[in-house]
């Protein structure tokens, strides 16, 4: 009797011990940080791109910019509304970039300055989705 009373004890534990392990792996995976999603395949990206028109604008230094964007949602909904929005997109992007100087939208971080505000801005008109990216696809300064 005493044997089957040790073997009953020991299953009991690692039964125990199994379904204590299998609770902490459910809770870590569940309420672990989310990890940030893959880079999306082209034709992903081809799905949520809004394409602006070229647009010729003055500076604030009297040299005028060449400039034309595209624009990543976060979704198709977001697309669509960007789409309907573009004169709305094109108006913040005139106006973001009449009061930049010539030196403001040279290089690298004038550029993403540039990307990031413009960013922010359409994020603010925008009810159905967000913007997660503003690309500079043209820019010739003059």
């Amino acid at each position: 009797m005493g044997k089957n009373k040790a073997v009953t004890i020991m299953l009991s534990m690692l039964v125990a011990i199994g379904l204590i392990g299998a609770a902490g792996y459910y809770g870590f995976k569940q309420f672990s940080p989310k990890t940030e999603a893959s880079e999306p395949t082209a034709e992903e990206l081809d799905k949520l791109m809004v394409e602006t028109n070229e647009m010729t604008t003055n500076l604030a230094d009297q040299s005028y910019v060449k400039i034309q964007f595209k624009i990543q949602a976060d979704n198709e909904d977001a697309k669509h509304e960007l789409e309907k929005r573009l004169f709305q997109v094109n108006n913040l992007i005139i106006y973001e970039i009449s009061n930049k100087k010539t030196e403001e939208l040279s290089g690298q971080e004038g550029l993403i300055s540039l990307e990031n505000k413009l960013k922010s801005e359409i994020n603010k008109v925008m009810q159905d989705g967000k913007v997660v990216r503003v690309y500079t696809t043209q820019k010739i300064i003059q």
